[in-house]
């Protein structure tokens, strides 16, 4: 593991010391755990001791008591839930309030945040050197902005960064060392394993009629059928025995068209005003049921393209979570501002599944899935759409990303500016991208900026819009965009020349424009045998969410 620190001091003048934890490289403080501390407060304690004694030299012994001063951890506090958490200071002791969960982890967390620590990816952070670390009085409460943060691309999920950048998502590798996660079974598309497809032979009416026949195949299933009903509840009976740690269980539509057309679906699709309501009519009985053994555990299903309008005169049950997915919004612009007529459809399904429901969730797309390498300028548009979802009473989002892969466009930049603004959707987002920048690109990020905010602004214009799927012919990829990034990346790297870790990941980051270059106007062998080692080298094995980069290059060369 490469692990880069940017070391500098930090001069505190703007409030007059509350609390000196360390002066001049010692301490007599202790940190203090509850007796009966959970592993993720524990995980806490030695996470706090040993940036403390990065940043200062002073090693902090950990305690179940203190006789002298103290940072006390784990006092919860009414209010916090299990992830939010308190900092106070109280005479000469500093209080982390927060549960057993994850809440104390997180104050931890936030408070080394507060002290200038960052961990901008998995293998790069920034420790400040500080003799003396000091703290104004404090009384400060967090909770975070969604109760569900996920980025689902594959650098994001690396247990350590996940914990320390607090995000909870199904993916990522946390284990109950750092308080576990929001856990699914399965995570989506489930019909195939409530009702599997074998049982076409025998039971083809359990099946959508499709144009007058039963159909076979990936397929949606006949929701109207009483039989359908009882075998999706006993299945998810079966995945809460053999699944427990799971807290959210899929009952969501297969990811195609194929729904049933029978009478009594199309009854039900009239009677609550879209095909979306007879889902929701199916999914609630499965919750009212599961809800009688197993109150604590809830139901998920989609809201994602031919079910993403809302339906009327009906509601999700409380223990039904709904992920509104849109995915065929223009991803240039904030929602709200946006002309597009697929972005202005996708603020009026918000709006009506927010007015029925508060506890919906976002599935939010991130990435180019046809061109993962590709530039995806969409920094002007989520920092925006996470303020849009928290006033519209969003509970979680799931940022969708190249979960298949390390290397695709902007991946780590993203996933932190994300996970900043996950916990508190007023940050500045725009500031956090200079910050990693800065943290990560060293001495070459002021091109790299230039990069970034060329491809940001040819997509500021509002009559022109791109989507997850579109061509390196893309209009903001046009003219002598190439041209320019050439020059910008150039000049990275040249004054990072001396910087091996920040030299790495402009390279790193080069591989994205090289993509273009090469998918624009072809390349000659040499030129595709290089890449495809370059890839290799950065972790990059798959360039489209279908192709691996073998597959994509040995197409070039076929060209």
């Amino acid at each position: 593991m490469r692990l880069c620190f940017v070391l500098f001091t930090l001069v505190f003048t703007t409030f007059a010391s509350a609390l000196t934890i360390v002066r001049d490289g010692r301490s007599d403080y202790t940190i203090v755990l509850p007796v009966e501390a959970s592993p993720s407060q524990k995980h806490a304690a030695e996470e706090l001791q040993k940036f403390i004694e990065q940043m200062s030299g002073a090693k902090l012994p950990i305690a179940s008591a203190a006789s002298g001063r103290a940072i006390i951890l784990g006092q919860n506090a009414d209010g916090l839930g299990d992830e939010g958490f308190k900092l106070k200071t109280d005479g000469d002791n500093l209080i982390i309030a927060g549960s057993k969960v994850r809440g104390t982890m997180y104050g931890v967390y936030g408070l080394l945040d507060r002290l200038g620590v960052r961990w901008f990816t998995s293998t790069i952070s920034r420790v400040p050197k500080m003799a003396t670390i000091e703290l104004p009085s404090l009384d400060e409460t967090q909770i975070p902005a969604f109760e569900y943060r996920e980025m689902n691309f594959k650098e994001a999920m690396e247990r350590n960064w996940a914990a320390r950048n607090r995000v909870n998502g199904a993916g990522c590798d946390l284990d109950a060392s750092v308080g576990g996660k929001i856990t699914y079974f399965p995570f989506v598309h489930s019909f195939e394993q409530l009702i599997p497809r074998d049982l076409y032979k025998t039971h083809p009416e359990y099946f959508p009629l499709v144009n007058g026949k039963r159909k076979d195949g990936y397929v949606q299933r006949c929701l109207s059928n009483p039989d359908v009903l009882k075998l999706a509840i006993a299945k998810v009976e079966e995945w809460i025995k053999e699944h427990p740690e799971a807290m959210i269980y899929s009952v969501s539509q297969n990811d195609c068209g194929d729904w049933c057309q029978c009478d009594k679906c199309q009854a039900l699709i009239k009677k609550y005003g879209s095909i979306s309501g007879e889902y929701i009519w199916f999914v609630n009985q499965v919750a009212a049921a599961i809800e009688k053994d197993h109150p604590d555990k809830l139901i998920d299903t989609l809201a994602y393209q031919f079910t993403e309008a809302a339906p009327k005169n009906i509601a999700p049950r409380k223990n039904v979570r709904v992920r509104l997915c849109p995915i065929s919004v223009c991803e240039a612009h904030p929602y709200a501002e946006c002309m597009h007529p697929n972005t202005k459809n996708f603020m009026k399904a918000l709006s009506n599944w927010g007015a029925i429901t508060n506890t919906l969730y976002i599935w939010h797309y991130n990435t180019d899935f046809a061109n993962y390498l590709m530039p995806f300028p969409d920094f002007n548009e989520f920092p925006a759409d996470l303020k849009l979802y928290k006033k519209s009473g969003v509970k979680g989002v799931f940022f969708e990303g190249a979960y298949n892969t390390f290397g695709s466009s902007d991946s780590e930049l993203r996933s932190y500016v994300m996970a900043k603004c996950l916990w508190n959707e007023k940050e500045d987002a725009d500031k956090l991208v200079t910050e990693w920048m800065q943290g990560v690109y060293g001495p070459g990020w002021k091109p790299m900026r230039q990069w970034f905010d060329l491809l940001h602004q040819k997509v500021r214009d509002p009559n022109k819009h791109f989507f997850i799927y579109d061509g390196p012919g893309v209009y903001y990829l046009s003219g002598d965009t190439t041209t320019k990034g050439d020059q910008l990346f150039d000049q990275a790297e040249k004054l990072a020349a001396t910087d091996a870790s920040a030299l790495h990941e402009i390279q790193k980051a080069r591989l994205c424009l090289r993509y273009v270059e090469i998918a624009q106007k072809g390349a000659d062998n040499a030129t595709l045998d290089q890449f495809a080692k370059d890839c290799k080298s950065f972790g990059v094995t798959m360039l489209t969410e279908g192709w691996d980069t073998d597959t994509w290059i040995n197409s070039k060369r076929k060209k």
